[in-house]
């Protein structure tokens, strides 16, 4: 076969995967409740965000969805509700794995409500043993300790406060972290430099505006949405890959 044959084919490939996931992206946002799409983004980042670069432990492999590890405190309450949602999306898509489900859930859950388009692939592994314990932030630690947190999964300063911007949706026991909690947009940093009254702020929120890099990442995005946007959407993917090896990373090797 002439490489240009093949150049086609991988192009072929390409195309066909990017209209599968748009197709599964788009009929999860139908089927998601929009009260729901806060717990399937927290629930990529919770799977996620036990991934340790040191050792390669942990990462986006679904272990979230194993009996002990959904039964954890900080999955509790929440994590089964979205479990039963895939559920039903995997009797239409039943060849995706679990972890690309959780993946491509969490970006449906922020286009649903108005964020970016984020196309996170496919290809990742499936976990069969829990996740460790212990990994993710507690919502209690300074800006030194979330930010050994963050690069122990491989994120600088820029990337911790972009993914912080998650927070634009969600609440924890009934308080919200910004006052508009369903739509995706750069209101958490706004309403975090103007000290907002009634919202949800946990230390790693105050963080931000202790440490002055963080600070200006969080300055940034409150002045331009559409960057935070963009940056957003760049490290939910890599996110997304923590502990995989993602495929533009396996076609780079391929060409070498």
């Amino acid at each position: 076969m002439s490489e240009a044959t093949l150049e086609q084919a991988r192009d072929g490939a390409t195309s066909s995967a990017a209209e599968r996931e748009r197709e599964l992206r788009e009929y999860l946002i139908e089927l998601m409740p929009l009260e729901h799409a806060p717990s399937h983004l927290r629930m990529a980042f919770h799977d996620a965000g036990t991934f340790d670069a040191s050792n390669g432990t942990g990462g986006m492999h679904a272990a979230i969805r194993l009996t002990e590890v959904v039964r954890r405190g900080e999955n509790t309450g929440w994590g089964q509700e979205c479990l039963a949602l895939l559920e039903i999306a995997r009797e239409r898509f039943p060849d995706v794995g679990w972890a690309d489900l959780i993946a491509i859930a969490a970006a449906a859950a922020v286009q649903k409500c108005g964020g970016p388009v984020i196309e996170v692939g496919f290809g990742r592994t499936d976990a069969t043993e829990p996740s460790p314990v212990h990994k993710l932030p507690g919502g209690y630690e300074d800006a030194g300790l979330i930010r050994r947190i963050f690069r122990r999964m491989g994120f600088d300063a820029r990337d911790l406060v972009a993914l912080s911007g998650a927070h634009t949706l969600g609440h924890i026991q009934r308080r919200t972290f910004t006052t508009d909690t369903y739509v995706f947009s750069n209101s958490y940093f706004v309403e975090l430099l103007a000290h907002a009254k009634g919202i949800l702020r946990l230390n790693t929120d105050d963080a931000l505006l202790e440490d002055p890099e963080l600070l200006h990442y969080v300055t940034l995005y409150a002045a331009d949405q559409a960057l935070f946007f963009t940056d957003f959407a760049e490290v939910f993917r890599r996110l997304t890959w923590l502990g995989n090896e993602p495929p533009v990373l396996a076609a780079a090797q391929d060409e070498a």
